[in-house]
């Protein structure tokens, strides 16, 4: 079974990571570049997240970054101070904490849908927001410091340093590999083809028997658990974490660049968060209105580009989508 839905996806995949393997090698010493990709791949695993719910599911969220800014806050909150610990066992911690939050807050949200939806998933963001912005014992506005990164071993092997730049990028390129793999496998499966019926037709799904309401549940609590994963990964990047990474900013921006990339064709999230983040440096050191420079062109490429660059890439390709 292949996870690729055309040709173009393919060629895609197989040029990115090709190129993505490389990068630390062509920058060499300079750090900076190779931490700005980093924060970028970190980007594409949360917006990844969102297409599989809103592109996949269709289920519109404003509320998805609680779980991104979750992500790093459960780590700061559970690790000893001034430990170090490992980092795929709290991976797994993290992520079943996430999971359960997302499996609670999902049976609040999924009572409702459309802008009722929107409305009450913006409503939980900001509250968990505001509660964190508050609270002197998280940190309040200046958020929660991490001091050691984790360390990486398995079994006494340690194959990993996160204090190095290049290890780091690394694992932020197999997490995306990994989570790009895991969402089309799931979406290729039994499971995948009864999300695309619910999304398309859930009257006809309901009538064939299936529970939409545990699909979508199942479908929220995945992606709520990803996000909170590449939200660990960025606040151990930067080694801290604060309420800003739960705004509704942040969910804005990651549903524009999904749109962007080509909704719910889930590779068109790498595309989509390279292009934005490029423009944003890119005209941000060109001009102080560069806000206004970067709307026009985001609002002129969402315009011309009815399915993303992702279906840019497969006009000129070619190839069927599956």
């Amino acid at each position: 079974m292949s996870v690729f839905s055309s040709k173009a996806e393919k060629v895609f995949i197989f040029a990115f990571f090709f190129i993505a393997l490389g990068i630390p090698l062509f920058f060499n010493e300079n750090t900076f570049y190779v931490n700005k990709i980093s924060t970028m791949l970190i980007l594409s695993i949360f917006v990844m997240s969102l297409d599989y719910l809103v592109g996949r599911t269709g289920l519109i969220t404003l509320g998805h970054a609680m779980f991104y800014g979750l992500g790093g806050y459960l780590f700061a909150i559970m690790i000893p101070e001034y430990e170090v610990v490992n980092f795929w066992l709290y991976t797994f911690y993290v992520m079943a904490a996430s999971g359960v939050i997302a499996l609670i807050v999902g049976f609040i949200v999924l009572r409702t849908s459309g802008i009722y939806m929107i409305m009450i998933t913006l409503a939980l963001a900001q509250m968990t927001f505001y509660f964190f912005a508050d609270s002197t014992e998280y940190g309040g506005l200046d958020g929660l410091f991490i001091y050691l990164k984790p360390e990486t071993s398995i079994f006494g092997l340690n194959f990993l340093d996160l204090d190095n730049e290049n290890h780091f990028y690394y694992l932020c390129l197999l997490s995306l590999f990994n989570c790009y793999v895991f969402c089309k496998v799931s979406l290729h499966s039994r499971f995948g083809r009864v999300i695309d019926a619910i999304k398309e037709n859930p009257e006809r799904a309901t009538a064939l028997g299936y529970n939409i309401f545990h699909f979508r549940l199942v479908s929220y609590v995945l992606s709520s658990s990803l996000a909170a994963y590449a939200g660990y990964l960025f606040s151990l990047q930067y080694g801290f974490v604060n309420p800003t990474m739960m705004s509704w900013e942040v969910s804005a921006s990651a549903l524009v660049m999904a749109i962007l990339g080509g909704l719910g064709t889930i590779f068109g999230a790498i595309l989509g968060v390279f292009v934005y983040e490029s423009l944003h440096y890119g005209i941000e050191h060109m001009t102080q209105y560069w806000m206004f420079w970067m709307g026009s062109l985001i609002i002129l490429m969402v315009l011309l580009l009815k399915s993303g660059i992702a279906g840019l890439i497969e006009q000129l390709v070619g190839g069927k989508r599956k």
